[in-house]
């Protein structure tokens, strides 16, 4: 059996998100060939262009575990009719800068 290691990011950051209590019933309900893990992106600095000649550490390991599963879950929830803003952060840090785009 081939086993797929999925990243889940959960738009929220609050503790007690609904989003989070959703991922974590996702993840108790996931076939035994998928290997679920959260990819938390808290810690990330607002994203600046200024970053990338010299991306720091929690930018670096954001963008290595994005590129270390073979797919990526987002669950989020609509927030102003739009992402929630962290969670945009979060894909400018994986995408940037250009041509090193970890999704």
């Amino acid at each position: 059996m081939t086993t797929h290691k999925v990243g889940y990011l959960i738009g929220s950051l609050a503790k007690g998100s609904i989003n989070r209590k959703l991922a974590k019933a996702l993840v108790r309900f996931a076939p035994p060939e998928l290997e679920m893990s959260e990819i938390s992106f808290k810690d990330l600095p607002l994203y600046s262009c200024d970053y990338d000649a010299d991306y720091p550490p929690a930018g670096k390991a954001f963008k290595a575990a994005i590129a270390a599963v073979d797919a990526v879950l987002f669950v989020t929830p609509e927030y102003n009719r739009s992402i929630p803003g962290g969670l945009k952060n979060a894909i400018d840090w994986a995408s940037r800068p250009y041509g090193t785009n970890s999704f």
